[in-house]
């Protein structure tokens, strides 16, 4: 596992904040806020994310992935499992939560990673369409979350 020693996180962040139109936060109450989920467990993350659209999105990933440090994906902090804590944590649900076509011929979705289950699965009813995961935490858990973390 790659720790923050083995990155330059504040420079991370720096490269970050220049490159982004969403929120970078590396100061101790951003991080102390994505420090836990639904677990007992605590990490505190190196840097939190909340891109402004699906191109800062990709962006963010991109720039974390070179500077070589680990990306949590994040939605709803739901994860029982401590999954979502640690390393740079990416929060897509604020911004990045929208459902971009449902096409009840072919069965299918796009949406992007901060829809909320319950969302999509009210959406998609009236097409007589449902999706397969049923967790306790529809509600407030993400689907980009859900496939990061489990």
């Amino acid at each position: 596992m790659i720790t923050s020693a083995q990155y330059d996180a504040h420079r991370l962040a720096r490269e970050l904040a220049t490159e982004l139109r969403g929120t970078v936060g590396s100061d101790t109450r951003s991080r102390a806020l994505y420090a836990a989920d639904a677990s007992n467990y605590r990490a505190v993350p190196d840097l939190v994310v909340v891109p402004a659209d699906a191109e800062d999105l990709a962006t963010a990933v991109t720039l974390v992935a070179a500077a070589g440090a680990p990306v949590t994906m994040r939605g709803g902090g739901t994860s029982m499992a401590g999954n979502a804590i640690g390393g740079v944590v990416i929060d897509a649900s604020r911004h990045v939560n929208r459902i971009l076509a449902i096409d009840a011929e072919a069965r299918t979705a796009v949406v992007e990673p901060g829809v909320v289950l319950t969302d999509l699965l009210a959406a998609a009813l009236p097409q007589g369409l449902t999706f397969g995961a049923d967790p306790s935490s529809a509600s407030r858990a993400t689907l980009g979350g859900m496939i990061a973390n489990n």
